[in-house]
């Protein structure tokens, strides 16, 4: 028991240090790796770890995930990343994470 639960632990460890830096360490320069065209699926998931938000745009046919992070290290902010159908990033965009504005200010 006490070899599984090393090997549980051990499995956990190593996952999240290859999912990236959690969002609060995130800036706006750690997304800087991405190229249109040419950035997969497979590598965000290497560089920044499972997405914080996923949807789908169903007019342009695009996967959008969304990672938290914080811009100039004070702003909540939300990088949205396109893909197409191949999973290859298409576009990126940047704006404040709304679940952390304050209320009333986009509301």
């Amino acid at each position: 028991m006490k070899t599984f639960l090393r090997v549980a632990f051990l499995s956990l460890l190593l996952s999240a240090c290859a999912a990236g830096p959690p969002s609060w360490q995130r800036g706006n320069d750690s997304f800087k790796p991405i190229q249109l065209g040419v950035t997969t699926q497979a590598d965000l998931l290497r560089l920044y770890g499972p997405p914080d938000d996923r949807t789908y745009l169903q007019l342009r046919d695009l996967n959008v995930w969304s990672y938290r992070y914080k811009e100039s290290g004070v702003w909540d902010s939300m990088m949205h990343i396109m893909m197409d159908r191949q999973g290859v990033v298409r576009e990126t965009m940047s704006g404040p994470d709304l679940e952390k504005e304050e209320r009333g200010f986009f509301r």
